[in-house]
């Protein structure tokens, strides 16, 4: 009798420690898995305006502009200055057929411009971008250009 109660309970703990295990291990990942769901959730991120362009446009970039700025009394000064301008795909190709027209116009509106005009206060250069792109559709006869993206610019 006393190896009947050896042997009943040596079984009884190979069958107890096995499912204690496998509880054990079945409780820590589900932990885990229902902590990241509660202490990670999803980050929502903000869509920012940053000036971009729609799916509809395209940017067109120009070649360098090297002008003489206005005559403020002191010595020449020059600017060169690189500029893309965002169209709308449709009229991207009829822009770089007259691309004359847009230089042109860019370089008027330069050429009348101080250097204190361009580098006076924050609003200067978005004014500057401004006046360039309704120059450009004034002369063009239609709006053409929506946006003007200044990628370098030097005063000397």
């Amino acid at each position: 009798m006393a190896k009947e109660e050896k042997s009943s309970k040596g079984k009884k703990w190979i069958i107890i420690i096995p499912l204690v295990l496998i509880l054990a291990v079945g409780c820590g990942i589900g932990g885990d898995l229902l902590a990241n769901k509660l202490l990670n959730k999803p980050k929502v991120e903000k869509k920012v305006d940053t000036g971009g362009i729609a799916s509809g446009e395209k940017i067109v970039p120009m070649d360098k502009f090297l002008v003489n700025l206005a005559n403020d009394g002191s010595s020449q000064k020059y600017i060169s200055v690189n500029i893309s301008l965002v169209v709308s795909s449709k009229k991207a190709a009829q822009l770089k057929k007259n691309t004359a027209l847009v230089r042109d116009s860019v370089i008027n509106v330069l050429r009348q411009k101080k250097e204190s005009d361009i580098l006076a206060n924050a609003n200067s250069v978005p004014n500057l971008k401004t006046e360039l792109i309704n120059t450009i559709n004034q002369n063009y006869g239609q709006k053409i250009v929506d946006q003007v993206f200044i990628t370098n610019m030097v005063i000397q």
